[in-house]
């Protein structure tokens, strides 16, 4: 089985018609799964509802993708907030749809500038029904699948957004498996708060598995937790394997500005940063050229394999999204 998460910036209407709808919170998810010459290929849409009232949808909707659909109904604000935030979301393969409501119009040449100036000139502008997307979506799954499959040879990083108690089962986790997998009777380690548990049982698209590998959203039903180890971006990990994962409380960080920003981080300013489902917040104590040092509310956690961009925000700012790093280092 091999699964391919898909940031879905557009119409629940489109979304529909490429997927059954799974779930609904402040990001909703589709699933589309098909049997072929290459066996189980699913495609796991993910659309921030809440967008733009709310930025975090947004920026945990980016964390988790592969590839970005992006559908433009009009050139206003929104869309180029949305067009920093892919340029800075370190996801190399999109589409851009433009599919402006009856009776209104896009001017292509305007949106190629745009897009161009984001730099997101690789990603193709096509107008695309449903049917011709979901093709297309397959196609690249099928040429990537190697390269996604690659990432269950690192150790387990499963990124956490929601939290319950279920009757007859226990505390259960949800989230999304970033690397690595896990199998039913592993013995977990939740991060930050060092809390352990063991993996009771797994699901996976609502079936009992054994194992959940990378780009897999799994359910664990967790033996032995504490409730209060766990919140909305925490980070499970084997408690047998070396940790994957560095913790700050203070990085220092290359700030590479987005291309349409405004804003310029200085001294007090407050920053939030977004990582594997992470929203972290924090305040400037040094900024000087592209070097800023950043002591965080609360702990910031990113993984050792490889180094995810880390999206950077300011709230008050238009765009919200500012910039990004891949370059930062521990202090604290």
């Amino acid at each position: 089985m091999s699964v391919l998460n898909v940031t879905f910036l557009g119409s629940d209407v489109l979304a529909k018609e490429i997927g059954k709808s799974a779930d609904s919170r402040d990001v909703e998810s589709y699933v589309y799964k098909e049997n072929n010459d290459s066996g189980v290929q699913i495609l796991s849409l993910v659309r921030p509802v809440t967008y733009p009232e709310k930025l975090k949808p947004l920026t945990s909707a980016l964390t988790l993708g592969d590839f970005v659909v992006l559908e433009v109904k009009s050139i206003d604000a929104k869309f180029g907030e949305l067009l920093v935030a892919c340029s800075c979301s370190g996801i190399s393969n999109g589409v851009i749809i433009p599919n402006p409501d009856e009776g209104s119009w896009i001017d292509e040449s305007q949106l190629e500038g745009l897009v161009k100036q984001a730099g997101l000139e690789n990603w193709p502008i096509k107008k695309l029904d449903a049917l011709e997307l979901r093709e297309m979506l397959l196609d690249f799954l099928s040429k990537k699948q190697n390269e996604l499959m690659n990432r269950i040879k690192n150790p387990l990083v499963v990124a956490v957004d929601q939290i319950f108690n279920v009757k007859g089962v226990g505390l259960v986790a949800i989230g999304g498996v970033r690397s690595g997998f896990v199998n039913k009777h592993d013995n977990l380690k939740i991060l930050p708060s060092n809390g352990l548990g063991i993996a009771r049982s797994l699901q996976v698209m609502d079936d009992d598995v054994d194992q959940a590998n990378a780009g897999d959203r799994v359910g664990i039903a967790l033996r032995n937790a504490d409730e209060n180890s766990l919140s909305q971006g925490s980070l499970i990990v084997k408690e047998n394997e070396d940790n994957p994962v560095e913790v700050h409380n203070k990085t220092e960080l290359k700030f590479i500005s987005s291309a349409f920003a405004r804003y310029s981080p200085s001294v007090g300013g407050v920053l939030h940063v977004a990582i594997d489902l992470q929203f972290i917040v924090g305040r400037i104590e040094f900024a000087e050229n592209e070097k800023i040092i950043v002591k965080w509310d609360s702990p910031l956690m990113v993984r050792k394999d490889g180094t995810p961009h880390l999206l950077i925000c300011q709230l008050d700012a238009k765009p919200r999204i500012i910039g990004y790093s891949v370059e930062y280092n521990k202090l604290e």
